[in-house]
């Protein structure tokens, strides 16, 4: 969470999981524990543990060997072993003990708790869902996977007799409120604009001159040309006489047009030497 803007920075100073704080306040209300003792809750609203416990005031190590007497309870039916806000089991504290490098000595505390349910999320999907890598139903059914209940994009709980605890709609919106955080987190790139380079150029006018001579010769000579074809054979003259006038009229025409093109490209190599 680098470069919060302005409104967003002080909310962000104060809660490190700023940006998945929606996403983690979903789960707590889906998973019941924030109708109970949040942090604190353990499955079965203490069911299996004796009664309340001070989650947040014991290590990891501790909090395992607290999991294994939940599994070894004969009334856990469910033979599982959630507890926390976001009721991660045995196994998978375990995993991620080893996958982060966590000597067990670690508290499980609210922080603890909030950087292990985020680094669910990451392991979900949610980081390349972020990025434009993961599709949206893709990601719910990820999701779905590790936490039963949040819903499928069908609304069905991903696990056989359990229920989705909210609605597709809801982890859509919470999803949605994610990204908004992420992107107000993303450094703002302006596009810089070329600055224009005064090139200078062949004044306009010496383009419009050299268009006007080499139009006019070429006017010149085709009057001539057509002129002098007309006028010998109103003279009466024989055809070969007609077809030598014609053929000079003609020749002249095509030695004003190269003529031209070589002025043209003149022009074109001086403003391409100034540029």
């Amino acid at each position: 969470m680098t470069d919060v803007p302005t409104g967003a920075a002080t909310a962000a100073a104060r809660d490190k999981y700023y940006v998945y704080r929606p996403m983690l306040d979903l789960i707590g209300k889906s998973e019941g524990t924030d109708k109970g003792r949040g942090y604190n809750e353990t499955l079965g609203y203490g069911a299996y543990t004796g009664g309340d416990v001070n989650l947040v005031g014991m290590t990891l190590l501790q909090i395992d060997a607290l999991q294994t007497k939940m599994l070894q309870h004969p009334k856990n039916k469910l033979r599982s072993s959630a507890l926390g806000r976001y009721q991660i089991i045995r196994t998978t504290l375990r995993t991620i003990r080893e996958q982060l490098g966590l000597t067990g000595k670690e508290l499980f505390d609210a922080g603890m708790q909030d950087r292990l349910g985020c680094y669910l999320l990451g392991q979900r999907g949610i980081d390349k869902w972020l990025s434009g890598r993961l599709a949206l139903d893709t990601l719910l059914r990820n999701l779905a996977q590790e936490w039963a209940s949040i819903p499928k994009p069908d609304g069905k709980g991903h696990y056989a007799g359990q229920n989705a605890g909210v609605s597709v709609s809801q982890v859509k919106a919470a999803l949605a409120e994610v990204g908004r955080r992420h992107a107000e987190g993303q450094p703002v790139r302006e596009v810089e604009v070329p600055v224009p380079i005064d090139v200078p150029t062949v004044p306009e006018t010496v383009d419009a001159e050299v268009k006007k001579k080499t139009s006019l010769w070429g006017w010149i000579t085709g009057i001539f040309g057509s002129g002098g074809v007309g006028v010998a054979g109103l003279l009466g003259a024989d055809w070969q006489t007609v077809l030598a006038i014609g053929g000079l009229a003609i020749g002249g025409l095509i030695v004003v047009l190269l003529l031209r093109r070589q002025i043209i490209g003149a022009v074109k190599d001086i403003r391409e030497g100034l540029a």
